[in-house]
């Protein structure tokens, strides 16, 4: 008796005849990129992996999209001294993404890089000029929470989100529910300044190079996960499998 399994979106589960067979066929291919780094004592460490993981798998299943694979330990600088963190040096970083996305060059050619880490952004775009210039890659470049900026920012009843605040929490709640200690959500600390600010609810007009330290920041949360919801989680997720088809058709991958 033969077992049917169901068609593999990611890499790691083909076999290499069935890759043979499927590789000319997929319309684009997903690069993940996350990080292992605190965020609260209610999210876990691999929570920008997992949030990247999630969005990956949805868009492949909804294009026939195949996931390369994920680059789980990202850089690292702002959160490096909490307890659990891992950090690679950016040239690795540009390597490991460089190297896998390097799958697609003889098929479609096409690559999107979902990142969850915004630390990555500038190494990935690194790799992804080399990808473009070696082997003329169609390369996009994607950090989940700047992709929906807006739609954070619209069902958030806080007026923060840093880091493991109201709109990452949310949207764990619907996509990761048994992931998180409810039962530990409590106020961070809430960032400062304006200019400076790392925050998606403040107009970016600079970045600023900022090692924090778990005692300015005793829970690791900047922001409010109080009021999160499973629902404005759900607004969310549906924004970003919206935002991810529309960048897949502008850029004629379907």
């Amino acid at each position: 008796m033969t077992t049917k399994i169901a068609q593999p979106m990611r890499l790691e589960d083909f076999t290499w005849t069935e890759f043979e067979a499927r590789a000319s066929q997929v319309p684009y291919w997903i690069l993940v990129a996350g990080s292992t780094e605190q965020h609260g004592p209610h999210l876990p460490l691999a929570a920008d992996t997992l949030v990247a993981e999630r969005l990956a798998d949805l868009s492949a299943e909804l294009h026939g999209a195949v996931v390369l694979g994920s680059i789980r330990t990202g850089v690292l600088h702002a959160f490096q001294d909490w307890p659990g963190s891992q950090r690679i040096p950016v040239d690795v970083l540009i390597g490991q993404a460089a190297g896998m996305a390097e799958t697609a060059a003889r098929y479609s050619n096409r690559v999107l890089v979902l990142n969850g880490h915004d630390e990555n952004h500038e190494p990935l775009m690194i790799a992804a000029r080399a990808l473009n210039e070696r082997h003329g890659t169609d390369v996009v470049v994607v950090e989940w929470a700047q992709l929906v900026s807006d739609v954070v920012r619209e069902v958030s009843e806080s007026t923060s989100e840093s880091h493991g605040g109201e709109g990452l929490t949310s949207l764990f709640l619907h996509w990761y529910p048994e992931r998180v200690r409810t039962d530990l959500i409590a106020l961070g600390t809430l960032p400062q300044g304006d200019v400076t600010r790392a925050d998606l609810h403040v107009r970016k007009r600079s970045h600023l190079v900022e090692r924090l330290r778990p005692q300015d920041i005793p829970s690791g949360v900047l922001g409010d996960p109080r009021l999160a919801s499973a629902e404005k989680g759900k607004v969310i997720a549906e924004a970003l499998l919206t935002r991810v088809d529309a960048i897949a058709r502008e850029r004629s991958w379907l």
